[in-house]
């Protein structure tokens, strides 16, 4: 692998460097207002309610993929084609989305008969239809390189979100009510505002419903509806097997435990964006094998390099993150943040399988990470509790990244560091452990940054080089 101080093709990385800032500048401003709105959630609901609140978004992002059929998905992969008319990519996917709110409602009063539920089935049924919408416009607008306005919308769904919240929970103490609605609002102000963004009216009366491409876009998105459906059997099915088995006061504490993991999916997600396209560009223009092994260093080097940071500080933050009834929950963290360092890896090699087109394969992975993960699960929670939740998690991750990362190698052969990458992954997992135990957590962490930091030096000093380079070319 040659990652040079000075990049052969400076436009490329310039244009993939670019879209990370642009995209970090609206996911990380908006993910850090969410992440301190934890605090708040603990206070003003019991763990049963935060629990069922959460219950609610956990069943509704499992009928998203059924009944948009992902066609979100295949916008960005058929309009960034070349000659493609983005227009009537728009158009023939909204025709889809319209028949899937269609056939939303019309399911809406299945959801009486799982009680949980029962009470906020059309809160369900309107945040489904809301994000339908809001993933194709948001698509639409990285499509036509409207970038910023893609950031400032979700820097906006923020702000809506967390006023929403402040008011309905912590002024008019509105419980799971106030949780459901704050949410629905942040969505609708997404989808909102990203239509007069893009401007959606307009583009669609330039567009049509394309038959022949529509059947394309749905050949590709529809291996993914199982693809989508693993992923939440992965993130999300755990949560309703313990609230099934343990309960709801033990499903409260491991909600609020996963909030810290997703710092790390805030981190990567604005680079996972930029790589989403960057990666189909690359594979339809110069191909350059380099580039490949480029990110992927970067992008294991920030997975595991956070788990290993936020690790070290985990049981003190946790203690003044949430409220006395949730302290417990700090020692389910460290292996979830282990878990999402290797989702970052299985979601850069998720992008290629995009840029392949190899959606089947794509799918293929994921069910079987997925498979692995109901299996596990059922037989740890029944054995462990919140424990075999975690462990499954945690299992289902590191197979998918590494499925993953050798079945894309035999379509894309570029150098992903194995040595570097394997010790990353095993430093991460072992601090993570000794932290979970509460044995020596600030000596092993501390031993943990600087072996990280001596094996990944040579990361650490191309990074500033490039850094560097592109400042100057700037000026």
């Amino acid at each position: 692998m040659s990652w040079n101080s000075e990049p052969r093709q400076p436009t490329k990385y310039s244009r993939l460097i670019g879209d990370i800032f642009i995209f970090a500048l609206g996911n990380l401003g908006s993910k850090v207002i969410l992440f301190f709105m934890v605090p708040l959630y603990t206070n003003c609901l019991t763990r049963e309610e935060y629990g069922t609140s959460d219950l609610v978004f956990t069943v509704a992002q499992l009928l998203v993929p059924f009944v948009s059929l992902v066609i979100f998905d295949a916008v960005l992969r058929f309009g960034l084609a070349k000659d493609a008319d983005r227009n009537t990519v728009l158009k023939s996917s909204l025709a889809v989305i319209m028949a899937g709110s269609l056939l939303t409602i019309a399911l809406t009063p299945v959801c009486q008969l799982y009680l949980p539920l029962a009470p906020w089935k059309w809160y369900l049924c309107l945040y489904v239809i809301l994000t339908m919408v809001g993933n194709v416009e948001m698509n639409y607008l990285k499509l036509i390189d409207r970038n910023k306005a893609y950031a400032a919308i979700s820097i906006l769904h923020t702000l809506v979100l967390a006023i929403a919240n402040v008011l309905l929970l912590a002024r008019f103490d509105w419980g799971i009510r106030g949780y459901l609605l704050s949410t629905i609002l942040g969505s609708a102000a997404t989808a909102l505002l990203a239509f007069f963004a893009g401007n959606i009216a307009s583009a669609v009366g330039r567009g049509t419903v394309d038959k022949a491409l529509l059947t394309q876009m749905v050949r590709f998105s529809a291996p993914l509806i199982l693809n989508n459906v693993s992923w939440w059997v992965i993130q999300s099915s755990d949560k309703l097997m313990i609230e099934a088995m343990v309960g709801a006061a033990a499903l409260g504490l491991y909600t609020a435990a996963t909030k810290i993991p997703s710092l790390i999916n805030v981190i990567i997600s604005f680079f996972s964006q930029a790589w989403g396209i960057s990666s189909v560009r690359e594979f339809e223009t110069t191909n350059e094998m380099d580039f490949y092994s480029d990110v992927f260093v970067f992008y294991s080097f920030i997975g595991f390099g956070a788990a290993v940071c936020i690790n070290t500080i985990v049981k003190p933050f946790m203690s003044v993150y949430v409220s006395a009834e949730f302290a417990d929950s700090w020692r389910f963290v460290p292996l979830l943040l282990v878990s999402a360092s290797f989702s970052t890896v299985a979601s850069y090699f998720g992008s290629l399988y995009g840029a392949l087109k190899k959606s089947v394969n794509n799918m293929r992975t994921t069910l079987t990470a997925a498979l692995i993960n109901i299996v596990v699960n059922y037989a740890g929670i029944r054995l462990l509790g919140v424990w075999g939740a975690i462990i499954g998690t945690v299992t289902a991750y590191i197979v998918l990244a590494l499925y993953r990362m050798l079945d894309v190698l035999r379509y894309i052969k570029f150098d992903p560091r194995w040595r570097v990458f394997l010790f990353n992954a095993l430093l991460a997992l072992t601090q993570a452990v000794f932290v979970t135990l509460d044995l020596h957590i600030w000596a092993v962490s501390l031993a943990a940054i600087f072996l990280f930091a001596l094996v990944n030096h040579q990361t650490l000093a191309r990074l500033a080089s490039i850094s560097v380079g592109l400042i100057r070319r700037k000026r």
